[in-house]
């Protein structure tokens, strides 16, 4: 009976030990797959051509798995940049979304007062717009030639109920800093027609 004896003491450290392994895998299987890290989340809704600054921004903890490669992380602060497409409040930020590309930012939000009938049907926030001017003609003699202004400028705000004698349509536009004098500039004769880049 000796040897038996001998035989279940030596496999009960074995057993002790792969007992404790299973213990310990386990638990770093659940601390992994709970891991958690801190991504950027829209506070509010923002349109595309908008330049984020760090109120409109916050840090959340989330566990996204494989999915983390999409999604800003806290190391990559997306203030400064530039929105190539719409964000809602409380979405996560993907890398898709923004753009540090100077070419598109938009450093000012010009207000104009459009005839409801100039302004393309359904124009929406974050949606691209043309802009041309136009010059009606005079007693059946036409002035000027229809003249692009502004091309693939982006929509910050849109109320064609808005309307001041029922003729005119509010909308905001995000311009170049650059291009705000020739916009307003054409203004102050002719009349503009907003119309949609892509339909």
């Amino acid at each position: 009976m000796k040897p038996k004896e001998y035989k279940n003491r030596s496999r009960l450290p074995l057993a002790i030990a792969l007992i404790v392994a299973s213990f310990i895998s386990a638990l770093l299987i659940a601390t992994f797959s709970n891991t958690k890290h801190q991504y950027w989340v829209a506070l509010m809704d923002l349109p595309t051509g908008h330049q984020i600054v760090g109120s409109e921004m916050q840090l959340s903890s989330m566990g996204l798995a494989d999915s983390t490669a999409l999604y800003l992380p806290k190391a990559q602060s997306p203030i400064g940049q530039v929105l190539i497409r719409n964000l809602k409040a409380g979405q996560i930020v993907d890398q898709e979304s923004i753009s540090s590309t100077t070419s598109i930012v938009a450093s000012s939000a010009v207000p104009l007062s459009v005839r409801s009938v100039d302004v393309a049907a359904g124009i929406q926030i974050g949606e691209s717009v043309d802009i041309y001017w136009v010059v009606d003609s005079q007693n059946g003699v036409v002035i000027d030639d229809p003249l692009l202004i502004l091309g693939g400028v982006i929509v910050l705000s849109a109320n064609s109920e808005n309307k001041n004698f029922g003729t005119d349509a509010a909308i905001t536009i995000a311009v170049e800093e650059s291009q705000v004098l020739r916009l307003l500039s054409a203004t102050t004769h002719g009349r503009l027609v907003v119309i949609r880049s892509h339909v």
